[in-house]
């Protein structure tokens, strides 16, 4: 598909004709160690193939880690360095709403041996993800770039893909990393690290039987502690515990006890990116969904992230959601709701329920606020300019093969040219709104 290259004339046509007007890195401290990956990711091109073949050509019917199905792996990017051939491994469904509505499924796949998958640093787990939602394919990858460019650590990869599941065409999918501990992904001290999930789905509302999950102390968060892996009950309550001494300085409004605990940069950057893709995740007051946080050792402090799952946002009509031949797949509608509000310490002005606690307490603090605001001015001019420059990229790569990801699964009320025009629309809109909200932010 031919690179539409977006000068701001293009943008500025664009959006009159949706009757809309456009105006005109850093490293994890040393406390935080980075994963251990190449500095430079390479190239996104070209389209790799995937091929997944089941031991006796078993379905992949389950999400239960107890029903993964034997299989080999062979991955061809066009390049023999970058070329998997029948790797045994295994592969199980994945995923909450994508798993259980929709037709065309997500994956994760836990190699025996760790490979180096695509240009990405070598592991044994890898996830597909199905974006069937999303015609465009591109809203985890423009959370993840926004990411990486603001500097949030371990910021996932996006490496496009065509599956082939047991000799059936799956379509386009991007193969991406495991949100996990270990060396190349989420890096924490092996005895005294903490991987916590904030998420209603695995929390203890949706899995009331496990160990490794709680309500958290001062703001009732949902939480699951990802590692320590198969965390008991006893450790569950260490880091409940853990957790709340941070949970109580933002309650309290203690910005120095604050600044000793978390890593203030992690969080405003995390809060940025949310509202930049407007990610209703957030809006599950007092809890969140897909949320993560972080904490190399006991002398650490928190850190934001990994970011995960950004096809919640970008105005998504959650009332077409089942809608799943028809119109379930529309975003873009509005550019002006807000997940955190015009007035985030009252809950004001946001879309829903808003944000948590966690979050919102921290607008209450001059000095958070200030460095927010000093961060947006910084950098988001960048940001945006990036961001279209590096969508117009993929959509020179992925064009084609998503219009016919779309056919393949009878999406026929939209096409994929017209979705991506939108996105790129949306998003010019969406940073020109928000530097008007985020520069207005109340100081208390």
């Amino acid at each position: 598909m031919k690179k539409l290259g977006w000068s701001l004339l293009t943008l500025l046509a664009l959006a009159a004709c949706r009757q809309e007007i456009i105006p005109e890195r850093e490293k994890p401290g040393p406390e935080q160690p980075g994963p251990e990956q190449p500095a430079e990711i390479p190239n996104l091109e070209p389209i790799a193939k995937v091929i997944v073949n089941t031991e006796n050509g078993v379905a992949v019917d389950s999400k239960d880690p107890a029903d993964y199905r034997r299989c080999t792996v062979t991955v061809d990017w066009g390049y023999d360095s970058a070329i998997v051939k029948d790797a045994p491994g295994q592969i199980r469904g994945r995923g909450n709403s994508t798993w259980h509505w929709y037709p065309k499924k997500p994956y994760r796949i836990k190699l025996d041996e760790a490979s180096i998958m695509l240009g990405l640093p070598k592991n044994r787990d890898w996830v597909l993800l199905a974006d069937y939602r999303d015609v465009t394919h591109m809203m985890n990858a423009a959370g993840f770039y926004l990411a990486r460019e603001l500097g949030l650590p371990h910021a996932n990869n996006i490496r496009y893909v065509n599956l082939t599941l047991n000799g059936e065409d799956m379509g386009l999918y991007a193969l991406t990393e495991q949100v996990e501990e270990g060396g190349n992904r989420v890096k924490l001290d092996k005895n005294e690290g903490i991987l916590l999930a904030l998420d209603l789905n695995d929390g203890p509302g949706e899995a009331p039987g496990a160990t490794d999950n709680f309500w958290s102390e001062v703001f009732e968060m949902a939480c699951a502690v990802k590692y320590p892996d198969d965390a008991t009950k006893a450790i569950s309550k260490q880091v409940k515990a853990a957790f709340a001494e941070l949970e109580q300085a933002i309650e309290d409004e203690d910005w120095e006890e604050i600044q000793e605990l978390l890593d203030v940069e992690s969080m405003i950057h995390y809060i940025l990116i949310q509202e930049i893709i407007g990610n209703v995740e957030m809006d599950n007051y007092p809890s969140m969904r897909s949320g993560f946080i972080h904490r190399y050792n006991s002398d650490a402090k928190w850190v934001m992230g990994p970011l995960w799952d950004c096809d919640g946002g970008f105005s998504y009509n959650w009332g077409d959601m089942y809608d799943y031949y028809g119109w379930g797949h529309t975003f873009f509608e509005n550019y002006r709701y807000l997940v955190f509000g015009s007035d985030p310490y009252n809950h004001s002005g946001a879309y829903g329920s808003t944000a948590s606690p966690f979050f919102c307490r921290l607008f209450g603090i001059p000095e958070f606020v200030e460095m927010l605001q000093a961060r947006w001015k910084e950098t988001h001019n960048a940001l945006l300019d990036g961001l279209l420059d590096y969508l117009d990229q993929v959509e020179e790569l992925i064009g084609e093969d998503a219009q016919k990801d779309m056919e393949l699964w009878g999406i026929d009320n939209y096409t994929h040219e017209e979705e991506y025009k939108k996105l790129v629309t949306w998003l010019a809109n969406r940073f020109n709104y928000l530097d008007n909200v985020i520069r207005k932010y109340p100081k208390y």
